[in-house]
């Protein structure tokens, strides 16, 4: 059973809501991995994100039913433990474990890498260790926040992840003011391939992942009844915006005269071309700030799966131990 934390640490359900698209980390999808998707999606990259997120919007209301029946921060190994067997549950704990681990490890990297893109922008001069610094900075601070609350942290996330996906988005309508919003090859059906679609929608797949770490945060959400609609709104909205990314990043790439799935960084590919180097900048910094949204939510999450799986002797007791101030798993962390 779940206890209620009723104090100065409940997070509200916007809080929560920040923390799952956090987790899922839109902006990597349009800074990166959209490029990955296209290599087999083509001009349909689009669909495939579209069919993939009605699907995942499946998954998301059943796991939304078993959120409601079996609430615990361990999410999908409470989820699975109870509702499939325990095996199932450990082996969906001990994997949402690695994932998050790689994950926590990845999102530094990668927004020292996005930092230090940037500031080579503004200064030509190669900078030391530059990445290492900054992702060493990052993980530091992402820590220091999760610890110190929930609340806090996932606050911090919310608007960090909202300043990077508005640096997105401006890119984007720049890009349809440019070269408004028509792109018949993107619906020329007679182009279209069963079997590249299908390998498209496999990679479409990975960027949906992180909806269900609302779950996580059940302890100390203020309205734990509202977690399963989180979870679908989640998936919904930012399945809506990786469909219109994937339609304007196609449709931006070919009015360049080159190929999306070529470009290791489509969106600061796409404003240093059209002679914005401010948006190049700024696409960079809002990839940062997605990774240091993601680091904070995934110290959130990963502390707080292996607190619930402690709790239910998993793994050593001690790790379920929370912090007597911030009420945070102090000893996971």
């Amino acid at each position: 059973m779940v206890t209620q934390q009723h104090n100065i640490h409940a997070v509200s359900s916007r809080e929560v809501w920040g923390h799952a698209v956090a987790n899922i980390t839109p902006s990597a999808m349009a800074a990166v991995t959209v490029a990955l998707v296209a290599i087999h999606g083509g001009a349909f990259t689009w669909l495939a994100y579209l069919v993939t997120g009605l699907l995942m919007l499946g998954v998301a209301w059943q796991m939304g039913i078993l959120a409601r029946h079996f609430p615990s921060g361990a999410s999908l190994f409470s989820y699975l433990a109870h509702g499939l067997h325990p095996v199932a549950g450990l082996v969906a704990g001990f994997s949402m474990i690695l994932g998050y681990g790689g994950a926590l490890l990845a999102a530094p990297l990668l927004g020292g890498l996005f930092f230090a893109e940037a500031l080579r922008l503004v200064i030509p001069a190669p900078l030391f260790a530059t990445e290492i610094l900054v992702a060493l900075a990052l993980a530091g601070i992402s820590w220091h926040l999760a610890r110190r609350g929930a609340e806090l942290s996932t606050r911090w996330g919310l608007w960090i992840e909202l300043f990077s996906l508005a640096c997105i988005l401006l890119l984007a309508f720049w890009v349809l003011w440019r070269f408004g919003l028509r792109d018949p090859a993107q619906t020329d059906w007679g182009q279209w391939q069963m079997k590249p679609f299908l390998q498209a929608l496999v990679l479409s797949l990975l960027a949906y992942g992180g909806f269900e770490t609302a779950g996580n945060l059940v302890g100390d959400a203020r309205r734990p009844q509202s977690i399963p609609r989180i979870m679908l709104s989640s998936v919904f909205l930012v399945g809506g915006f990786f469909v219109f990314m994937a339609y304007v990043e196609t449709l931006a790439f070919a009015h360049l005269g080159q190929t999306l799935a070529y470009s290791n960084a489509p969106l600061s590919h796409i404003a240093r071309d059209l002679g914005l180097p401010e948006l190049a900048i700024a696409s960079d910094l809002a990839m940062f700030a997605a990774a240091f949204s993601a680091s904070i939510a995934t110290f959130n999450s990963i502390s707080r799966i292996f607190a619930g799986m402690a709790e239910r002797g998993v793994l050593p007791r001690p790790l379920a131990r929370r912090h007597p101030r911030h009420a945070t798993p102090s000893v996971a962390l």
